[in-house]
């Protein structure tokens, strides 16, 4: 029986585990759990790692509803937040083990592991590594491991992506302590562009916006694999929190608020009241205009501020032209009702502007993107180092 695709994914408010198997390009799942993990993690950091791992532990046993097939998940891929991600290009060429000179498995993992030698920042590991094209004799090239062809020598064209060794260490002690061996290591903005080319009319380079609960990251996404990504410190949570300083409420309020009503600009025939506060001792009530002004201002004078420093610092060394890429949204803040028209207000000058989530039935929500995601990229042998594991 094929062996099911199993990927774990920790951020800052939620754990996700999920089973799944690929069939005919897509993602059948057969298990999606997710558990809060609020003030266990912060900014990408492990606060309380024995609860985490407790939680996770928890979540390791599950059975199918429909075939009633009971399953443990006992090792995984591991989606890693893309804090700290650096993205360098390497080239290595080997020679071919065969004397008849035929491609083997083995002649692409020869070549990686001389990509895996090479030096990188102190404090920092390599998380992977992603063949972008094979050359073999007569400058033939492949973006697939060309198994079978006949030559003598084999190159590799390669992005090595490289994360701070204290992440990736933490990340995986909690697997470990949960008894989830970790088999593959994927960062999330690579995740979420392997989801991208399973869109229909996503474009194949474009500015990604993930944006969380506690933080939020811009990658540069060129033919479909990130070149370079940089995250900032605001989110879902920080507007929930401007909410419960202005209306005087509890969180759980204020979330209730922003999923019922969002940001909407449509005029009403009258306002009603969607909360009541105590404001110094007097009790005040809050209608929707209200709560488009605490979103708006929100957006205006934090969030979309916080992307332009973010931005700038982004498209340093690049061309002009990259400025005018196509943005794509993902992330479950994405899903705020009326982001979309806050957005294209913001990005006027974009091409164009896209969202990403996952199709696959049982995880259509951008919440899901980097699961799914780090799912499509395990269900393909492509030689990446994380094949080899």
């Amino acid at each position: 029986m094929e062996k099911p695709l199993t990927v774990v994914e920790i951020s800052d408010t939620q754990v996700r585990v999920a089973v799944g198997y690929a069939n005919n390009d897509k993602i059948n799942l057969v298990y999606m759990a997710e558990r809060p993990i609020n003030g266990l993690i912060s900014h990408g950091e492990i606060i309380d790692l024995t609860t985490l791992s407790q939680i996770l532990s928890s979540m390791r046993e599950f059975k199918n509803e429909t075939t009633k097939e009971k399953f443990v998940v006992n090792e995984a891929t591991l989606v890693l937040p893309s804090l700290g991600l650096n993205v360098f290009q390497c080239d290595k060429e080997t020679n071919v083990v065969s004397p008849f000179g035929v491609i083997a498995q083995i002649d692409i993992e020869n070549v990686i592991s001389l990509v895996q030698k090479e030096a990188v920042p102190s404090g920092s590991e390599i998380i992977d590594i992603i063949p972008d094209t094979f050359t073999l004799e007569q400058g033939r090239s492949y973006i697939n491991p060309p198994i079978g062809e006949h030559s003598n020598k084999i190159k590799v064209n390669a992005k090595i992506h490289c994360l701070p060794t204290r992440i990736v260490s933490e990340y995986k002690r909690a697997c470990e302590a949960a008894h989830i061996k970790v088999r593959r290591l994927c960062v999330g903005s690579y995740a979420l562009a392997e989801l991208g080319k399973h869109v229909e009319n996503l474009p194949v380079s474009y500015v990604l916006v993930d944006m969380g609960a506690e933080m939020s990251s811009i990658s540069l996404i060129g033919n479909n694999t990130p070149y370079e990504t940089i995250a900032f410190t605001s989110g879902g949570d920080d507007l929930v929190n401007r909410i419960v300083e202005n209306f005087r409420i509890s969180p759980e309020e204020a979330l209730s608020l922003l999923k019922k009503y969002g940001y909407d600009e449509r005029p009403l025939s009258y306002n009603p009241t969607i909360a009541k506060g105590n404001i110094d001792g007097v009790i005040k009530e809050f209608d929707p205009v209200s709560l488009n002004n605490i979103i708006r201002t929100f957006f205006n004078e934090d969030y979309f501020a916080q992307f332009d420093v973010t931005f700038e610092n982004l498209m340093k060394g690049y061309p002009e032209a990259v400025r005018d890429l196509p943005i794509v949204f993902t992330g479950g803040f994405s899903k705020l009702i009326g982001f979309e028209s806050l957005a294209k207000a913001k990005f006027q000058k974009s091409q164009s502007i896209h969202y990403l989530e996952p199709l696959t039935f049982g995880a259509r929500d951008a919440r899901f993107s980097a699961v799914i995601g780090a799912m499509y990229s395990a269900s393909k042998y492509k030689g990446s180092l994380s094949d080899s594991r």
